[in-house]
Formats: C-alpha cells, structure tokens, sequence
C-alpha cells in the first residue's frame, strides 16, 4: 500500500505517514488503531514481543510460538487463543 492511499485512510498527509515511519512524529493511540484498522492487523502487530529475560522455552514452545506469529487474522489468532484456554480447563 502506498504512503498516499494509507494516509487518505487515515486522514492525514502523506508526508506525516513519512514522518511515523521515520520515527520524527510520535503516533497517538487513535492515529494507531487507525493504521492497523487501514492496513487490516491487530495493534498488538506493530509491536516486537521480547521474551523475558531468564525465561527459556522448549523447543515445543518456541515452535508453537513462531506458528502463532505467522497466523496474520485476529480473528483466527483469537480462535487459538480460546481453544488452547479450552483445552486446559477440560485437562484438569
């Protein structure tokens, strides 16, 4: 999507929409959801989810993990979510 067709969704300039993806403008939470509403992603996806420090994952862990990134729909992400949430009420 090009600068100018975001920014026409979003109801800004095309030189603002520069200017958040060069970091000079800091976004407000409204002109974020926004962009993602525009671009079709969760807020939750402009932002680098950083392991803890000390806290280790499996290999089954790190391996469900990488999936669920890959999963692109909120909707389908959310689906994961409640069914893995399922899954562990009825094991116990």
């Amino acid at each position: 999507m090009s600068q100018e067709k975001l920014a026409e969704m979003v109801g800004v300039s095309f030189q603002q929409i520069q200017k958040y993806e060069n970091g000079h403008t800091t976004l407000n939470i409204i002109k974020l959801q926004h962009i993602a509403a525009a671009l079709r992603v969760s807020v939750a996806d402009f932002f680098d989810l950083v392991p803890v420090k000390g806290v280790r994952l499996t290999g089954e862990e790190d391996q469900l993990l990488q999936a669920f990134r890959k999963v692109k729909s909120g909707e389908l992400r959310e689906c994961i979510l409640k069914l893995v949430e399922n899954m562990n009420k009825r094991a116990r």
